[in-house]
């Protein structure tokens, strides 16, 4: 058996144990490569419409499989594997095949699946991994509302399970769409190290100043975009057979010989990609691992914070009718019959009544916060107030962004009184965190080993 294949067994093995029946306690979504086979190792290309992905598939496929053009040409995903013929299969046909780990995609809806294509081909690239062609971004504003489907949704489905993204811009649009930006931001948080950042076209450039201002449009874009310490190294590439190299004079534009060698290692990136699958699947562990653990210590503040409101008001209720009992016995010793003392303790019982009422006005009125991203922002700041005021964690803020829209979709459905106690989360979070430490680190260094063994 690979080492791909053993890492693979034994990263399932860990999500199956040990996160996933923590995740469904806290109705936490994990990612999808824990809930299905991983199946052929696969690459993903996004970017703008008419910023080459297709046409890069068709020069690495050394076919035309795909349709070009600079306008929109399909606004659906295509799956590219190896068959021993050319042929096409709609989207409801592959999602219900049982050698296809793609039955998730079934909750994305028929809009989605109706522009869902799998292309088979006899092509031996293929054999060694697929391809996913994406729709191109669109840049006009509401961009989101002209689609019939939840495309967000779509890429991130198809980025959980690639080994490797690319990543297209070309020179009219360096990043500056609207679905690009919030793809970038939001959709891809914490897959960045699957990421290839490729400015496509270069050929196009008449002289240097304006590869250089676009270039550095770019770079700015993706600073904006990408928070990471270091801007994303940047692939410029061009395709020899749509040269379009030449300047207003007639004369050849920009020098291309170091573009056809970062094409080449673009070409080299993508063959590589199964070696990538092991790595991958162990990053994507610990990215799982991680957002599961700020998902949990979140849980446990809010059960905590709940608690504390139920304890205040089942004490001062108690407390209440306590008293009235206190009352009324001692205004029957002072005066004597039963008016007198059967009215404080009515009084004094009734605002307890009161009080038990506003206090399940208040759990009522803590639970439905939940919903507000300002209360998730305070929570999350209330649970790591230690980290974030020894240093400038900018790693828990990275993460939080990208979490925070699961955790208010999870808490419409896990009530704060259905999170398990404070023991009980507490213990589960320290023996996650000892996986994050030390058992998942091990799987890291198998691969490491592996790859330096020279009888491998």
């Amino acid at each position: 058996m690979s080492v791909e294949r053993v890492i693979s067994k034994k990263a399932i093995e860990i999500y199956d144990r040990d996160l996933r029946p923590l995740a469904e306690k806290l109705a936490f979504e994990l990612p999808v490569r824990a809930k299905e086979p991983p199946g052929l190792p696969n690459v993903l290309f996004l970017g703008n419409h008419s910023s080459g992905k297709s046409s890069f598939i068709n020069h690495l496929l050394e076919t035309d499989v795909q349709k070009t053009g600079l306008a929109p040409t399909d606004d659906g995903f295509t799956i590219l594997c190896h068959g021993d013929q050319r042929d096409t299969f709609d989207g409801q046909t592959i999602t219900s095949h049982p050698s296809l780990p793609l039955k998730n995609l079934n909750h994305l809806g028929p809009a989605f699946l109706s522009r869902l294509k799998l292309k088979t081909l006899p092509n031996p690239l293929l054999k060694s991994f697929a391809l996913v062609d994406s729709p191109g971004m669109i840049d006009a504003i509401g961009a989101a509302n002209t689609r019939e489907y939840d495309f967000a949704s779509g890429v991130r489905f198809f980025a959980e399970k690639a080994d490797l993204i690319l990543f297209f811009f070309d020179p009219d649009k360096p990043g500056t769409t609207a679905e690009t930006i919030s793809i970038l931001t939001q959709t891809l948080a914490g897959l960045e190290y699957k990421l290839l950042i490729i400015l496509n076209k270069v050929d196009l450039f008449q002289n240097i100043r304006d590869f250089a201002r676009t270039y550095g449009t770019l770079s700015w874009n993706l600073s904006k975009a990408i928070r990471t310490k270091d801007i994303p190294h940047i692939f410029n590439i061009y395709l020899p057979e749509h040269r379009k190299s030449v300047s207003e004079h007639g004369m050849p534009g920009i020098p291309l010989k170091d573009f056809d060698i970062s094409r080449k290692e673009v070409i080299e990136e993508v063959r590589r990609t199964p070696t990538r699958r092991a790595d991958n699947v162990v990053s994507d562990l610990i990215h799982a691992g991680r957002r599961l653990s700020m998902h949990a210590r979140l849980c446990n503040t809010i059960s905590l914070d709940y608690r504390k409101i139920q304890v205040k008001w089942m004490a001062i209720s108690g407390g209440l009718i306590a008293s009235a009992g206190v009352s009324a016995w001692g205004a029957f010793q002072i005066w004597p019959g039963w008016e007198i003392a059967t009215g404080v303790g009515a009084t004094i019982t009734t605002i307890a009544i009161c009080t038990w009422f506003w206090g399940r006005r208040l759990l009522k009125i803590f639970s439905e916060n939940l919903k507000d991203y300002e209360t998730l922002d305070q929570l999350f700041a209330d649970t790591f107030r230690n980290e974030l005021a020894l240093q400038d964690r900018t790693d828990l803020n990275v993460m939080w962004s990208g979490l925070k829209e699961t955790a208010q979709k999870t808490f419409t459905i896990l009530k704060p009184k259905d999170i398990p106690n404070f023991f009980s989360m507490s213990r589960s979070i320290r023996k996650l965190e000892g996986l994050l430490d030390s058992d998942i680190p091990k799987l890291r260094r198998a691969i490491s080993e592996t790859n330096t063994d020279p009888k491998s």
